[in-house]
């Protein structure tokens, strides 16, 4: 029971937080955010967080005392913003409770993905107790990709509940964009205004929970697209609708912070910026968005993508691993370049179905990914059926919608020029296909979106009532409440019966105890590295997978240099 206490107090705590830091970030670099719901703030608080985590991560290691500190200032800024709007914010703490109370099951986790022990907990662990270390890259694959995600759950190392919230970043994100989507619906229906922004907001809001519903399996790259889902709203207000000059500021920038907050994620994101180009020009609004107030944004904006850039550089020699172009192949650190071409490869081959569990090409990988070879294997064991059973939801999410929504009324209308909106989508899908055809890498985005705006498009021409709104509205709702409860009630039970998960004693996600081996010592400064054929898990850090390591002492920190 005290372990159930410890959890649910914590993870409070962290929403109270972070919405505190979204307000905090308002007051300091741009004031008209304050006004925003208790949604928007959580996701300009968790940009902010991540960005806090990344500078500070240079000069301390996320111990107690740090993190203790940081959520002291976020509580502390939390109050201040219920005390400014009490009335207000206390009528946002009920709803923002009760959406929490409907979406809690989902936080409660025995086993995470497959990647959480290789890399994911060790990577966030590592950034707990230790201050920066340079050449990281080393260590494993994937200390050669960081993600904000892992700066984020470091500052979630806690007394008493450890590293055991180093998996509630994708949950937060989750709970940040139900409020905003449920808060644009109500203020939509209220106003009477049944367009595409409307329906698009429902349809993405259901997709999002039934398919998302997993919160061990977000990784890094789920919690990107649903950043993006949000972001695509955000844009179609902006494209199709005239807002006052505040208000599309305000808009346009929060777009900006849900961009680049999914670039940190996975850095290949960032191509979505291409929707901000559009906006930027459309109707000259670079003339009214290129003034004085915007500029600490933007600057903070750099600075974020800039310290991402950073943190690989520093731990590869590239800037964007593992493209060799960025890389600076003569540092002590710098991984050599072959390695940085064959991982390039690597991935590329992964992504079009060359090999996985229980299966590999006997093709070369640089043979394979030519030419189209790979479409066939790709058809058969990425398409058939993880891609088909996802755009089979899409579709049945789309038709459902559309037939709740269904009048024999049509409103006169003037058609919505979508051919733009169409034509990028169908770039970056073509992207997306031809270099790395995996749903992780944005494919749940590009297979929905289209489906879901031609969807909206066709509601939108319908004359709807208020009281048909109302009624397919809450029912979407409730059916994908009760789906998103229902999937992870089915979940609990495997692990519970599966894995032996005891749930009544702990809420704690599972952690194979091992004991390491110190490969490496120089004084104070230990690396481990876990058994044979084992992972890294919770081990003390810094833990590698590797075992002969030549290690430098540069300005206060430790270069790990490249021995392979």
């Amino acid at each position: 029971m005290l372990e159930h206490t410890i959890f649910v107090f914590y993870i409070s705590i962290i929403f109270i937080s972070t919405i505190g830091y979204g307000y905090l970030f308002s007051k300091i670099i741009y004031n008209d955010f304050a006004s925003l719901n208790f949604g928007y703030l959580g996701i300009i608080g968790f940009f902010f967080l991540c960005l806090i985590s990344q500078f500070s991560t240079f000069f301390s290691p996320h111990n107690y005392l740090h993190n203790l500190i940081i959520h002291s200032i976020g509580v502390f800024t939390f109050i201040l913003l219920f005390l400014s709007r009490k009335s207000e914010s206390l009528q946002e703490s009920k709803k923002f409770l009760v959406l929490l109370l409907i979406l809690f099951i989902g936080v409660y986790v025995y086993k995470n993905h497959d990647d959480f022990p290789y890399y994911h907990l060790t990577y966030a662990l590592n950034l707990s107790e230790n201050k920066l270390i340079i050449g990281t890259g080393v260590f494993s694959g994937g200390f050669r990709t960081p993600s904000s995600l892992f700066f984020f759950h470091s500052l979630l190392y806690l007394p008493l509940i450890k590293y055991y919230l180093f998996h509630i970043g994708p949950f937060l994100i989750l709970i940040f964009f139900n409020y905003i989507l449920i808060t644009k619906l109500i203020e939509k229906y209220h106003k009477s205004q049944f367009d595409i922004s409307y329906f698009l907001t429902l349809l993405n809001f259901t997709f999002v929970n039934v398919v998302f519903y997993r919160i061990g399996e977000h990784g890094v790259d789920r919690s990107g697209q649903v950043l993006l889902f949000l972001a695509f709203i955000i844009f179609c207000e902006l494209f199709f609708f005239k807002k006052d000059k505040n208000e599309k500021n305000v808009l346009f920038n929060f777009f900006l912070v849900s961009i680049f907050l999914a670039s940190s994620t996975k850095v290949l994101f960032l191509i979505y910026l291409i929707f901000a180009a559009i906006l930027f020009f459309k109707d000259k609004f670079y003339k009214e968005y290129l003034v004085k107030k915007n500029i600490f944004i933007i600057l903070i904006l750099i600075s974020s993508f800039s310290v991402n850039l950073t943190h690989s550089f520093l731990n590869t020699g590239c800037f964007v691993f593992p493209e060799k172009k960025t890389c600076i192949s003569n540092l002590d650190w710098s991984m050599p370049t072959e390695i940085v071409s064959s991982m390039k490869v690597h991935y590329e081959w992964w992504a079009k179905a060359g090999g996985g569990p229980g299966y590999s090409s006997e093709m070369k990988k640089d043979v394979y990914i030519k030419n189209f070879i790979w479409v066939k294997d790709w058809v058969e064991r990425h398409f058939f059926n993880k891609i088909s059973d996802t755009v089979s939801g899409i579709i049945f999410i789309s038709l459902l919608t559309f037939i709740l929504f269904k009048t024999k009324k049509k409103k006169n209308f003037f058609s919505r020029n979508t051919f733009l909106i169409y034509s990028i989508l169908f770039l970056l899908f073509l992207e997306w296909f031809l270099s790395h055809p995996a749903m992780r890498y944005g494919g749940f985005v590009l297979w929905a979106l289209p489906f879901f705006i031609f969807t909206s498009l066709k509601i939108e021409k319908y004359d709807l009532s208020k009281k048909k709104v109302f009624f397919s509205t809450v029912l979407i709702i409730v059916l994908t409440f009760v789906t998103y409860n229902l999937r992870n009630v089915q979940r609990l039970h495997k692990e519970i019966n599966f894995y032996k998960y005891n749930l009544a004693k702990s809420p704690f996600f599972y952690v194979k105890e091992m004991k390491s081996e110190i490969t490496y010592e120089d004084g104070e400064f230990k690396l481990y590295t876990p058994p044979s054929g084992q992972m890294c898990w919770a081990l003390k850090t810094p833990c590698s997978y590797r075992r002969n390591h030549i290690v430098k002492s540069f300005l206060g920190t430790k270069i790990i240099v490249g021995n392979y």
